[in-house]
């Protein structure tokens, strides 16, 4: 009997001690196992904000600029021109000396420099240019160039580089109409007749060369014009053909009128 009581305790016993209401002898006073919950956690995080930055930037604002530029204000320029006051007029052929600038130009002693591209005599004092190239002339003929009125003793130029090929002088053979004359001649044959002039250049003769702008001789009024009819007759023969107008050509200056 006491051993099935035994028995039953025994039993009930291990059935608490299974189902977790009865503790194993030994185990009452055991405190239950401590589990830590605390997660280490580092809320330092080394941060440098430190960034070394240069502000200074080395800037040169001095630039060699030099202001100096070397000018050269002097200009070689010539204002002689060769002009000579004795000018040879024919007399039955021979040449006699005589003043070129007799009458309304005595006394000038420099002249105006050579005229434009293509203008045969110096503007200064009196200039008219007369278009009359073709007009009636005595005996049937008709005019063969541009007359530029003028006052005696103005400077005649060649309006090309050239040879003086023909003179007529004043008084000799073939003169009546032209009186005191020179025929300019180019490389291409063509000529320029200059006429009723009051003498010529000294120095110049049948044959000799000249240049453009040189002074070949000085208004005058020989041949038929008439005493006191001071004008420079000027004729161009293209390549030694017949006579063309010359106005047409002409670089007329402004002092200048024509008519």
């Amino acid at each position: 009997m006491l051993r099935r009581r035994l028995g039953a305790v025994v039993m009930t016993m291990v059935a608490l001690i299974a189902t977790g209401r009865l503790a194993p002898v030994g185990a009452q006073n055991t405190p239950p196992p401590v589990v830590d919950t605390t997660v280490p956690v580092s809320t330092t995080v080394p941060v440098t904000t430190t960034v070394p930055v240069s502000t200074t930037v080395p800037v040169s604002t001095t630039v060699p600029v030099s202001t100096t530029v070397p000018v050269s204000t002097t200009v070689p320029v010539s204002t002689t021109v060769p002009v000579s006051t004795t000018a040879p007029v024919g007399d039955g052929g021979a040449p006699i000396d005589a003043p070129a600038t007799a009458g309304a130009l005595a006394g000038r002693e420099t002249p105006p420099p050579p005229p434009p591209t293509f203008f045969p005599m110096s503007p200064e004092p009196r200039c008219e240019v007369l278009d009359n190239f073709g007009d009636p002339r005595s005996g049937g003929r008709r005019h063969e160039g541009t007359d530029i009125l003028a006052s005696r003793g103005q400077e005649v130029y060649a309006v090309a580089d050239g040879v003086l090929s023909s003179q007529t002088v004043d008084g000799g053979p073939s003169s009546s109409l032209a009186g005191n004359g020179w025929r300019l001649t180019t490389g291409d044959r063509t000529y320029y007749v200059y006429a009723h002039l009051s003498g010529f250049a000294s120095g110049l003769l049948v044959g000799s060369s000249v240049r453009y702008g040189q002074l070949i001789g000085y208004v005058g009024d020989t041949g038929n014009p008439g005493p006191g009819n001071n004008h420079l007759h000027f004729e161009v023969h293209p390549q030694g053909g017949a006579a063309v107008n010359p106005l047409p050509m002409l670089d007329v200056p402004a002092a200048c009128r024509v008519f």
